[in-house]
């Protein structure tokens, strides 16, 4: 009887630890995350947070889903999230596109709302970002899907390609992204 009684409370004893555990662990990533966003609201911090921050406040204000335009960072520029520490945003494709988002520059006067020489376009993160999402919303608007506003996004014409039906369908976005090597030196970036 005892043996059963003492097992009973091991067993009690290891699923408290396990929550507390869990629960620890949730708080150290809530603080990782308002660590991140503290060193990426400014265009001096790391580029990749910066570009973070940046498509994660456009989406919400041009109501554009998160893993959209974080799929679309990844399919024009190779962006693999806040900790991809060498990524390059000032990328020019070979038909001109340029910047995180990849637009040609003619295209973004309209929705800059006025002309936009293309080194800004380039190496402005913030009006790249922008102008994107507001192309995005028009598009979406426009055809009332989100793969066909992608797929004109990536060939000016609406169409569901390839990079339509991924940038559309992976929900699960962060499954390319760089991570720290570990949640010791995650945590120690941050003290």
């Amino acid at each position: 009887m005892t043996t059963k009684l003492t097992i009973k409370s091991l067993y009690t004893t290891i699923i408290i630890l396990i929550l507390i555990c869990g629960y620890q662990l949730t708080q150290l990533k809530q603080q990782s995350v308002l660590k991140v966003n503290e060193l990426g609201y400014q265009s001096e911090g790391p580029t990749s947070i910066y570009l973070y921050n940046l498509i994660d406040s456009y989406s919400e204000e041009y109501k554009i889903p998160k893993y959209i335009l974080f799929n679309v960072a990844y399919l024009e520029t190779g962006y693999k999230g806040p900790f991809h520490t060498n990524y390059n945003p000032s990328q020019k494709s070979y038909a001109g596109a340029v910047g995180p988002m990849q637009i040609i520059t003619k295209y973004s006067h309209k929705h800059a709302g006025r002309h936009v020489k293309e080194n800004e376009l380039r190496n402005n993160l913030e009006l790249n970002v922008q102008i994107s999402c507001k192309m995005l919303r028009t598009l979406y608007n426009t055809y009332g899907r989100w793969d066909l506003a992608l797929g004109y996004y990536n060939t000016g014409h609406p169409q569901v390609n390839d990079y339509a039906r991924y940038a559309f369908s992976n929900k699960d976005y962060t499954n390319k992204w760089i991570r720290p090597k570990t949640l010791i030196a995650t945590t120690s970036l941050y003290d």
